[in-house]
């Protein structure tokens, strides 16, 4: 913790990973993505399907977040309108292009953040093909989108083949002075990036961990989870997982249907901190979590 330019590494997928990496590159250099490689839908699904590899639409959304050129990173997330490439954005293509022409997924993964100059480390937290699979409402529900639709919320989660961590996602994670969980999709995106074999095991060695609640129950798969519901099940797919603090918002719920609150005193697992963090709609404010974060890295 004593470093001048602290190490943030955040795991998820989507949008909420995309929040806390903005949030974390004002803050330091030293930033890591680790991310979730499941998602089977749309241009993801597809190169999937037909090419055999890992997920590339988280990485690629992550690279954007930490885009040191911004015309580069618009570039990457430009999607093809017309035609066969219709629905798949440039960057998810370049990926699949690098991963075929260097036989490595981790390395085309970082030569397409080198071409977008990023500031830090963008790391699949596998690099096996592997598919999600749930146990929801006493049935076996198999791939990202289903589970994300299905009758929540999620009573188990797993990866198809159990998948061992990429070596340089556990590594960055071990030496975190912050590591951060969230915001995002709690099972899909966070717990889907911790399953890797040897991600929790990382997670013991970081400096401080914080898990960023989201603001509302999600309909699918965390649908009628509470706070201390929400920590008990990421808990529950990564035995004996620290945390040091869970960023709660503390503001505006106008409009978010099901909110996920915490009453003061109330007993959630782990210590809360509360901050308003809340941006458009029900998303996370980037400038707000750096705030937060800041303080947990004091």
């Amino acid at each position: 913790m004593g470093r001048l330019e602290p190490r943030v590494v955040c795991v998820g997928g989507g949008h909420g990973l995309w929040a806390a990496l903005r949030a974390a590159r004002t803050l330091t250099p030293n930033v890591a993505a680790v991310v979730t490689v499941a998602d089977d839908g749309g241009s993801s699904g597809i190169l999937r399907g037909q090419l055999g590899i890992p997920a590339p639409g988280d990485l690629r959304m992550a690279i954007a977040a930490l885009a040191g050129d911004p015309e580069r990173e618009r570039l990457l997330q430009y999607r093809f309108k017309e035609g066969e490439l219709a629905g798949h954005p440039l960057g998810n293509l370049l990926i699949a292009a690098l991963t075929d022409l260097r036989g490595d997924f981790a390395r085309a993964v970082e030569e397409v953040a080198g071409l977008a100059s990023v500031a830090g480390r963008v790391l699949p937290s596998t690099t096996e093909p592997v598919r999600l699979c749930a146990a929801m409402g006493g049935a076996e529900v198999r791939g990202q989108v289903a589970i994300a639709r299905g009758d929540g919320p999620v009573e188990r989660l797993w990866l198809e083949p159990a998948a061992a961590a990429y070596p340089g996602a556990a590594e960055a994670i071990a030496d975190a002075d912050l590591l951060v969980l969230g915001p995002g999709s709690l099972f899909t995106s966070i717990v889907a990036a911790i399953l890797p074999l040897g991600i929790t095991e990382a997670a013991s060695r970081a400096g401080r961990v914080a898990f960023v609640l989201n603001m509302a129950e999600q309909d699918g798969e965390t649908r009628g989870l509470d706070a201390a519901g929400h920590v008990e099940a990421l808990r529950a797919h990564a035995p004996g997982l620290r945390i040091d603090g869970i960023i709660v918002h503390d503001g505006s719920l106008e409009g978010i249907v099901h909110p996920i609150g915490v009453a003061p005193g109330a007993s959630i697992g782990a210590p809360p901190i509360f901050a308003d963090v809340r941006g458009r709609g029900w998303t996370h404010d980037p400038e707000k979590l750096a705030a937060v974060f800041k303080g947990l890295l004091a």
